[in-house]
């Protein structure tokens, strides 16, 4: 007699992300997870079962399911592997394309209204969005400095892109300017301690219209829920009226 294998039981952790042009497909509405999902009852094509599950191909939509339950499944663009097991990565675009449809999985619900509530209760709903009001009073100074610094480093982004990263940091005397991640971030590794290691997003990594937040972890936007859920990365953007 064939007993199939025992499935833990699991629920999958909805995060959201935007890292610039690190980012697959210029951070369009899409999910990233670890590739130990991929082929999972979590994460399979949707031409495959949850019972016999195929892997999700880059650039493909995929079955993501965030529970045990069935209905707990919806199909999502997938760009390929992202943060830690156990966790469905989407862009601010993402949310954007779902949030307001009616026809979502439970938990996608209850990640938009938490994300909802959160911009309310930080405020990012009511304050002055400076990627929408640059020249307000209250923006010029935060959105002067980031537009600088990225017009500063795209010389160097470019550069790095044209000779290859390899090559590029060949040429760098000082270590700061080498750049790593094919060419978007510092190549120095930041952190205590290894196992707590990172490394700085650099400015020109952001797309146009976006900028580097003040610890170098994302792209700030006009996106309100991203700004709370990574709060207080994006807050010298979102100042109170």
């Amino acid at each position: 007699m064939f007993f199939a294998p025992a499935v833990q039981a699991r629920e999958m952790q909805l995060t959201i992300y935007d890292d610039g042009r690190s980012s697959p497909g210029d951070c369009d509405a899409h999910v990233v997870f670890y590739p130990s999902d991929n082929g999972t009852r979590y994460a399979f094509q949707p031409s495959s079962s949850r019972l016999n599950p195929a892997a999700c191909v880059e650039g493909n939509l995929c079955r993501i399911c965030f529970g045990e339950a069935d209905s707990s499944c919806m199909d999502a663009l997938y760009r390929g592997g992202g943060p830690k097991a156990g966790r469905f990565d989407f862009t601010p675009a993402f949310y954007q394309a779902n949030c307001s449809r009616t026809d979502i999985p439970a938990a996608l619900r209850a990640q938009c209204d938490s994300l909802d509530s959160a911009a309310k209760k930080l405020k990012y709903s009511t304050a002055i969005n400076c990627f929408l009001t640059p020249n307000d009073a209250k923006c010029v100074k935060a959105t002067e400095q980031a537009s600088a610094a990225q017009a500063a480093d795209m010389p160097k982004y470019n550069s790095c892109i044209a000779l290859g990263q390899t090559k590029f940091n060949a040429a760098q005397s000082d270590p700061k300017e080498r750049r790593s991640n094919e060419c978007n971030y510092s190549a120095l590794a930041l952190g205590g301690h290894p196992g707590n290691r990172w490394r700085l997003l650099l400015p020109a990594a952001c797309r146009p219209g976006t900028y580097v937040d003040q610890f170098g972890l994302d792209c700030c936007s006009s996106d309100v829920r991203f700004a709370a859920a990574n709060h207080p990365e994006c807050r010298a953007f979102f100042p109170n009226p």
